[in-house]
C-alpha cells in the first residue's frame, strides 16, 4: 500500500515537472516566432524602400531618415509600418511603368500632378488624428483648400513648421496684414523669436474665433497677462468683454498695442459730462498747443488702473 502511494506521488511530480518544462519552452519560443515575423516585416519594408531609392536616392528624399517619419525604431512610424507606401500609397505602377504614384504631395512635380488636397490631408490624418487636429474639418485653413504639405516639409530633417524660430515665417507668407502689423513699433515679440503664432492660434482648427488656441480672446490674452485677469472690486467693462476693444494684438503705431491714440480711444465710449466729453483735436498738441489731457500718458496719467482696481476708493480707476 505504501509503495503504491510513493509511486503515485512520483508520477504526479513528474507530470507537474513536465508541464512546467512545456510552459517554459513555449514561452521561450513565442517571442522567437514574434521576432521572426517582425524581422520578415522589416525585410519586406527594406525591400520596398530600396526599390524606391534606386531612383530617389538624393538628399532631398533621404533626409527623411533623420526624422520621426523615417525612424523604423519608432512604433507606428511610416518606415516601421510599410515604408514609402505608407504615405505614398500603392505605387507598383509607378515603379514598373513610371505612372503616377498613389499619392503625390505638395504642388506635384514637372512629371506628375499633385493629388487632391483631400487625399493628401487624409493620408496625414490617418496617423495624426489628435486633440490638436480634431477641429481641422471645416476650419478656415481646410476651407481654403490648404494641404498639410503646404506648411510641413515631411522629408526635411528640420521642418520650419516645427521650428519655433521659423514657424512664423510660414504663417506670415499668407497672412500679409498681420505681417505688416508685426513690423509696427508696438508689437508682440514674434519677430524677436520670443513667442510664436502657435502660442495664440491653433492652425489646425479651433472652436474659437480666429483659430485661437483657447476658447476666447480674453482667455488667450490672460494666459500670459495674468495680472489683467481679475476679478476686480472695480471692473472696467471693456476689459471683461473683449481685449481687442482697445488693443490690436498683432501690432500698433500706438503704445501698448492700443488701436487708437488716447484720449480718442477712451472717448469712443466715455461721452458723459465733464472732461471726458470735451472735444480734443490736433490743436492741443505742440507746437499748436499744449493741452494737459493730450500730453504724456493722457487719460492714464490719472486713471492708471484702467484694467480694474481693488482699492476701496478706486471706483474711477485712479488708484
Amino acid at each position: 500500500m505504501r509503495m503504491r502511494l510513493v509511486a503515485s506521488a512520483v508520477v504526479a511530480i513528474l507530470a507537474v515537472t513536465g508541464l512546467i518544462l512545456l510552459l517554459l519552452l513555449s514561452s521561450v519560443s513565442t517571442p522567437s516566432r514574434a521576432q521572426s515575423q517582425s524581422a520578415q516585416d522589416s525585410q519586406s519594408v527594406e525591400r520596398s524602400d530600396s526599390t524606391c531609392l534606386n531612383c530617389h536616392n538624393n538628399p532631398t528624399i533621404t533626409s527623411i531618415f533623420g526624422t520621426a517619419h523615417g525612424n523604423a525604431s519608432i512604433p507606428g512610424s511610416p518606415l516601421a509600418s510599410g515604408g514609402c507606401s505608407t504615405c505614398h500609397g500603392d505605387s507598383s505602377n509607378h515603379s514598373q511603368a513610371m505612372q503616377s504614384p498613389g499619392v503625390v504631395f505638395g504642388d506635384g512635380s514637372s512629371r506628375f500632378s499633385a493629388s487632391t488636397t483631400e487625399l493628401q490631408n487624409q493620408t496625414c490624418l490617418n496617423c495624426h488624428e489628435s486633440s490638436e487636429t480634431v477641429h481641422w474639418t471645416a476650419s478656415p485653413h481646410q476651407a481654403a483648400d490648404l494641404s498639410c504639405a503646404g506648411c510641413h516639409t515631411i522629408h526635411a530633417s528640420q521642418s520650419a513648421a516645427l521650428d519655433e524660430l521659423r514657424d512664423a515665417s510660414i504663417c506670415l507668407s499668407c497672412h500679409l496684414e498681420q505681417r505688416s502689423e508685426l513690423n509696427r513699433r508696438s508689437h508682440h515679440p514674434v519677430r524677436e523669436g520670443l513667442m510664436t503664432c502657435n502660442d495664440c492660434h491653433n492652425p489646425h482648427g479651433s472652436d474659437a474665433v480666429a483659430l485661437l488656441a483657447r476658447s476666447s480672446i480674453n482667455e488667450t490674452c490672460t494666459s500670459c497677462h495674468a495680472e489683467m485677469r481679475g476679478p476686480f472690486l472695480w471692473e472696467h467693462q471693456p476689459v471683461n468683454e473683449d481685449c481687442s476693444t482697445c488693443h490690436n494684438s498683432h501690432g500698433s503705431t500706438q503704445n501698448a498695442l492700443l488701436s487708437m491714440r488716447q484720449p480718442f480711444l477712451c472717448q469712443t465710449c466715455h461721452s458723459e459730462a465733464f472732461h471726458p466729453s470735451s472735444l480734443y483735436s490736433g490743436t492741443g498738441i505742440p507746437p499748436a498747443g499744449a493741452q494737459q489731457n493730450l500730453l504724456g500718458s493722457s487719460c492714464t496719467s490719472c486713471h492708471s488702473t484702467v484694467h480694474g482696481s481693488n482699492h476701496p476708493s478706486g471706483s474711477r480707476l485712479t488708484r
